[in-house]
Order: structure tokens, then C-alpha cells, then sequence
């Protein structure tokens, strides 16, 4: 029997540095195939469903994780509404990731995701009064610029759907700014949960709105056998990777880490390329130069101030 009063776990991890390199590898090894799927069910399926579907299978699973190994004490943030306005955003950003995938070429929608850290760096200053100096504030800028490099020739083309990427850029930068800021209201596990609650939640009723209004392009299809095991890698995926990568940044520095990440945009490329034929124009491939430039330079940054 649970004990309601048990004290919270107390976990002594070690660092390992070669090990999180290994674990960074490994998921931007693995991350552009959950994305290769999702763009693949773009086609076919909505994006909304899509969300729906992933976050569905991960309230199971942190469900199950939570119930049978976390003291229902810890089963409650405190505050909640943090937790609940984070999933809104995640929710949000998630669509946007899906969307912008089913619209643009692989390479081009990952080069834009990885604004993030940069509009987190913007957000923070802005909204914690966290202290960016300009040089900082001089790679946000250049961050943008590559960013719009890259939507450029594809807003030609697709109109405001090459925004998607950008605008999941904010909505998961937001995510991580309250993820920040009430760090302490609850365990990782916990987290995730709201964030997969709320995300279930959130669609279902816009299943029912659109069901209402008759707009049948976000309601639910039945997959064939080859969307189910993309959905399949979708939402399983999801929670490898996130594991991966939040262990990685438990037992090495994120010092460390960061530069690794953006190994994840040349997996992309691969992806792109063999799967659905696609190559970066020059454009793009300046634009992706830029951000991540920009990126490793706030990352550098942040390491290096007094």
C-alpha cells in the first residue's frame, strides 16, 4: 500500500559525461525519424490528431509510471496552474510542430524549430528581467534573420503555413519559461503528465467544436495499418527521446550537451533527402547557418558570464 505521507524520492546521480554525449547522439540519431513519421502522417492526418494520439499514449504511461512508484503526496503540483498553462503552450507548439512539418521540407521546419533558445533567451529577459547583454541580444537578432532567410522561399510558395515552425518555436520557448520558473511545483514525472492531460483534453474538445461547426479537416480519421505504426513511432518515440535527452542533461553539463544538439539538423537532412527527395536551397542552408551560429553563440554565452 502507498504510504500518502512517504517523503519524496531523493536520487543521487552521477556524472558521466561521456555517457550524456553518447545519449545526445543517440537522440539526434533518433529524433528525425519521430519526425519523418509525423510529416509522413501530415499527408493524411491531422495534425490535431496526430497530438491527440501521441499525448493520449503518454497520459497511459506516466499514468501507469506515477501510480505504481511516486507517493500520492507528489501526485499534485503546487501550484497547479503553471503546470496546466505549460500544457496549453506545449499543446499548441506540438500542432504547430506537425503542421509545420506536413508543409514544408524536413530540413527547413527543423532549421526554424531551433529559434527556441534564442526566443527563450528574448522571453527571459522580457518577462524574468533576467540580464541579456547586447552581444546576446545582437545573436537573437541574427537568429531571426537566418530564421527568415529560411521561411522566405517557402512563404512564397505555402503562404502562412511556413510560420508554423516559428510560431511552435514560441510556444515551447513559453513552455520551457514556465518550466523555468516553477521548476519546484513538481517531479519531471509530473510534468509530463499535465503536459499529455492537457494536450488530451485541449484536442478532445476541439474535436467536439469541430464537430459542431462541421469542419471536417481537423476531425479524426481511422489510420490504416502503415499511419498506425506511424503514430506508433510518434508517440512512443516522443517519450524516448525526451528520456534521452533529459538524462543526458542529468549526468553531463549542459555545457556540454547543447553543441551536440544541433547535430539533430543534419539528421534532417539526411531524412529529407532520402525519404522524400528534398535538398536545402542555398537560401535555406544560410538561413540554418545563421541560427545555428546564433544559437551556439547565446549557448556560449550563458556559459562564460560573470
Amino acid at each position: 500500500m502507498i504510504s500518502i505521507n512517504k517523503p519524496k524520492y531523493k536520487v543521487n546521480v552521477k556524472d558521466d559525461i561521456n555517457k550524456g554525449i553518447a545519449l545526445t547522439f543517440a537522440f539526434a540519431l533518433f529524433v528525425p525519424f519521430v519526425e519523418t513519421s509525423a510529416k509522413l502522417l501530415g499527408e493524411n492526418i491531422a495534425p490535431p490528431q496526430i497530438t491527440f494520439v501521441r499525448f493520449f499514449v503518454h497520459v497511459i504511461i506516466f499514468g501507469l509510471y506515477i501510480y505504481f512508484t511516486m507517493p500520492r503526496g507528489d501526485w499534485r503540483a503546487r501550484p497547479s496552474w503553471p503546470l496546466i498553462v505549460r500544457g496549453i503552450f506545449s499543446t499548441c507548439g506540438t500542432i504547430c510542430v506537425y503542421a509545420g512539418l506536413a508543409v514544408m521540407p524536413l530540413v527547413d521546419a527543423v532549421a526554424i524549430f531551433f529559434l527556441q533558445p534564442l526566443i527563450l533567451t528574448a522571453l527571459s529577459a522580457v518577462l524574468l528581467k533576467e540580464k541579456v547583454g547586447m552581444l546576446r541580444w545582437s545573436a537573437v537578432i541574427l537568429g531571426m534573420i537566418g530564421a527568415m532567410l529560411v521561411i522566405g522561399p517557402n512563404f512564397d510558395t505555402i503562404g502562412w503555413g511556413a510560420t508554423f515552425p516559428a510560431m511552435a518555436a514560441l510556444f515551447h520557448a513559453l513552455s520551457a519559461l514556465i518550466a523555468r520558473r516553477w521548476a519546484g511545483v513538481a517531479t519531471l514525472p509530473i510534468f509530463q503528465f499535465y503536459t499529455a492531460a492537457s494536450a488530451v483534453i485541449l484536442m478532445g474538445m476541439l474535436f467536439v467544436i469541430a464537430a459542431v461547426v462541421g469542419y471536417d479537416n481537423v476531425m479524426p480519421k481511422i489510420p490504416n495499418n502503415f499511419e498506425w505504426f506511424l503514430l506508433a513511432v510518434v508517440a512512443f518515440g516522443s517519450i524516448i527521446t525526451n528520456l534521452v535527452l533529459t538524462q543526458a542533461f542529468r549526468i553531463a553539463p549542459s555545457s556540454v550537451i547543447a553543441p551536440f544538439l544541433y547535430l539533430h539538423i543534419v539528421g534532417s537532412a539526411i531524412m529529407g533527402y532520402f525519404i522524400f527527395h528534398q535538398l536545402p536551397s542555398n537560401q535555406t542552408i544560410l538561413g540554418g547557418l545563421l541560427v545555428i551560429f546564433a544559437g551556439l553563440f547565446v549557448w556560449w554565452r550563458e556559459i562564460n558570464k560573470n
